[in-house]
């Protein structure tokens, strides 16, 4: 009995102890008040918004003159039909080369030949490249690749964009690699002898770039107009001593 008497008494001490403590942090958070009170409720209500909006990734989009590119390359040896609209797919451009052999074939191997095939979503748009590159003799491995930069090297000086590291010496090695660089799906990679069942099938090189499109940032509508050039809001020049 007296132990247990005791036991009661430890108990008691101790819900005694917690809701003092419990009372405590009650009058502590009552002393410091909502941390969101200051806000207004717009701002209340993005703050405590359960989805809230995420910041865009900024992403490079290629623009600008896809047909150009295709005479570009067309001039380079690489034979295209032009940035036309995409046979079988609705709301989709192209051009493809066919498959251009780069060197003579010889007794023991194949020609070395490249294919390229560009794809977007309007006349004004790229959003998609493919290569083919097949290797048989390594000897003319050197030849294939400078084929390749050709390619990529159009498309980047084109369009202002620079070609990671890692992916350009992926191709130079006949590697593997899945990458994205500024929104770009990069992706190179050589075909699997054990999925094919063909033992030269490491020597085509597949090489894509996939753009994608650019995230927005936010609604048109969540932009912020400046005031108007009435109100006293200019612009002054570098030079002006007031310049803001």
């Amino acid at each position: 009995m007296a132990l247990l008497t005791a036991g009661f008494a430890v108990g008691a001490l101790f819900l005694s102890s917690s809701d003092r403590q419990v009372i405590e942090l009650n009058d502590h958070a009552l002393a410091f008040g909502d941390p969101l009170q200051p806000f207004d409720p717009d701002m209340r209500s993005v703050l405590l918004n359960r989805s809230p909006e995420l910041a865009a990734e900024l992403k490079r989009s290629f623009l600008g003159k896809p047909d150009a590119l295709c005479a570009e390359l067309k001039t380079l040896g690489l034979e295209n039909p032009g940035w036309k609209k995409a046979p079988f797919q609705r709301g989709r451009w192209q051009c493809a080369s066919d498959l251009v052999p780069l060197t003579t074939p010889s007794v023991d191997f194949g020609s070395t030949t490249l294919f390229f095939l560009l794809r977007g979503p309007s006349e004004e748009q790229i959003d998609y490249l493919r290569l083919k590159l097949v290797v048989e003799d390594p000897k003319q491995k050197q030849i294939g690749l400078d084929a390749v930069w050709l390619v990529i090297d159009a498309l980047s000086s084109r369009y202002g964009w620079t070609v990671p590291r890692a992916f350009r010496q992926a191709i130079a090695d006949f590697g593997q690699i899945e990458t994205t660089h500024r929104g770009v799906q990069l992706s190179v990679a050589p075909e699997d002898p054990n999925l094919t069942g063909d033992p030269m099938a490491d020597q085509r090189l597949n090489i894509i770039m996939n753009f994608g499109e650019p995230d927005l940032i936010r609604p048109a509508d969540r932009f912020e107009q400046a005031p108007p050039l009435e109100s006293g809001w200019s612009v002054r020049g570098p030079d002006d001593p007031e310049a803001e």
